[in-house]
């Protein structure tokens, strides 16, 4: 029998044969799909080489506590988030757990809404404040304002963090009552009797929401705040009281919780638990229409105003920012403009020495209450406390007490207003830096709506801003416009 024989073809023969076939390949395709449309704008190096998201860390006043401040230049998805971090690892994921939270949520719900409309636009502003105790243990309070264009009214929403820097305790509402039942069905009547006594609360209270919002159920109070002077809690909009009053804060005085509270939160001086506990708080003052005394106090730096030339004030609101104030103080400087600061008093805090160097420059200093809160949402004595706290921070950095007053949003009314003797200042032209982030675009809008007297809108924590106001002061100086502060407007105009 024929013995069978089988052919190999040389490897190197099939190398040549298959290169060629891959060569054929990737040239057929070229010609179908060229490279220029290969990479997608997201891809494009380009296109990366700027990141919309600015962070900035530095250290605050508090030992062992650092700021970092997070802004967004997107222009679909803006947001000003400022929180707390320290050298302890477990503390900082639990803020940085919340604020990613906070974030993802507020980039879906404004996908979903635009989606419908895509011209819906929309703003995040996280900031905290610091409450100390003699204990050495710090409760950050994390205040969230989410709003967006298609609706009328943001929501408002509070969160408690709490350390001691020194050492890296955190206590929780549980321990700080001994992990007790009995002392926090104590602690949930007083809150309850509290909440019927609030004048700010009477008739908006949802009482059936109230009861089981208020169950001595550890969760319930697990946002609190504990000073030398009162234990607060925090409570969810809608949960205690209708919307128009906006998370309840529920204070009560130490003395009557001392007797409930661990040793590490005794206050210095001793207590009486016999002592009458005083739910009724100062009663609210009436509204009406009648003027109040708009008395102010003024820098040292005021000049002459040209009667002659038209009048333009520069308004900046929601810093001061390390970065970004700084650079507008040096366009200004370069202009001779002045211009008017509305401050929150949750910034003036972390950043005393850019508020000196805003007086020092001789601009002037605006209120725009500490947490940047719609003041219609909340009750009067919320109001209150949001103003009067921030012109306190003011004073007490400066030397100097606030002149005027900006309600966060604009959003005012005859409550609001009588709750401050600080005249109310808002705005006729718009840039709406916080939405656009383009200097371009900045310019057009303040070229299309200023006029002698006008008083123009701007923020001083977006850098497209900053960037932009060169431009904004060389065109309204060649228009003939001298730049004032708000004060000197008024005087101009009275």
């Amino acid at each position: 029998m024929k013995k069978l024989h089988h052919k190999y073809r040389s490897t190197w023969i099939d190398i040549i044969f298959s290169v060629a076939i891959i060569l054929l390949t990737i040239s057929a395709f070229l010609l179908v799909f060229p490279t220029k449309g290969l990479l997608s704008k997201k891809e494009s190096p380009s296109t990366n080489a700027t990141s919309p998201i600015q962070m900035e860390e530095i250290e605050s006043s508090y030992p062992g506590v650092k700021i970092v401040t997070k802004t967004s230049n997107d222009p679909y998805s803006p947001f000003a988030i400022q929180y707390p971090q320290t050298n302890y690892t477990s503390f900082n994921d639990q803020i940085l757990t919340y604020i990613t939270e906070a974030q993802n949520h507020y980039i879906q719900k404004l996908k979903s809404k635009r989606q419908k409309n895509t011209k819906t636009s929309g703003e995040l502003n996280i900031s905290f404040e610091t409450i100390t105790h003699h204990s050495g243990n710090y409760s950050f309070v994390l205040v969230t304002n989410t709003n967006f264009s298609d609706v009328e009214a943001g929501t408002l929403e509070i969160r408690s963090f709490h350390l001691n820097p020194e050492n890296g305790n955190h206590y929780s509402i549980e321990d700080l009552l001994h992990n007790d039942p009995t002392k926090l069905e104590k602690i949930a009547s007083f809150v309850r009797a509290a909440i019927h006594e609030d004048p700010s609360l009477v008739g908006h209270v949802q009482e059936k929401s109230m009861e089981m919002h208020t169950q001595p159920f550890w969760n319930n109070y697990r946002n609190y705040a504990i000073s030398d002077e009162a234990l607060l809690f925090y409570f969810d909009e809608q949960t205690i009281a209708d919307q128009t009053v906006g998370p309840p804060i529920v204070t009560l005085p130490i003395d009557i919780v001392a007797p409930f509270l661990i040793d590490v939160f005794q206050p210095t001086k001793p207590t009486d638990p016999n002592e009458d506990y005083p739910l009724t708080e100062t009663p609210t003052k009436e509204e009406d229409d009648s003027t109040h005394d708009q008395s102010t106090t003024h820098t040292d730096n005021e000049h002459n105003v040209e009667p002659s030339k038209k009048l333009v004030a520069l308004t900046f609101d929601d810093g001061p920012d390390p970065k970004i104030t700084r650079q507008i103080l040096d366009t200004l400087k370069k202009y001779e403009a002045r211009a008017t600061f509305f401050m929150l008093g949750s910034r003036v805090e972390y950043y005393p020495d850019v508020v000196n160097e805003v007086i020092e420059a001789g601009h002037e200093i605006g209120n725009h209450t500490w947490n940047h809160a719609d003041l219609t949402k909340l009750s009067a004595d919320r109001v209150q406390k949001e103003i009067e706290s921030t012109s306190e921070m003011i004073e007490k950095i400066s030397g100097h007490k606030p002149e005027a007053f900006r309600p966060p949003y604009g959003a005012v009314n005859k409550m609001v207003r009588f709750q401050t003797e600080l005249p109310v200042v808002l705005w006729d032209v718009d840039s709406l830096d916080w939405k656009h982030r383009n200097p371009d675009t900045l310019l057009q809008l303040i070229k299309e709506q200023t006029k002698d007297g006008s008083i123009i809108l701007m923020h001083d924590i977006h850098q497209a801003t900053a960037d932009g106001l060169d431009a904004v002061l060389s065109y309204l100086e060649t228009e003939g416009y001298e730049f004032v502060t708000v004060a000197e407007l008024n005087q101009t105009t009275d």
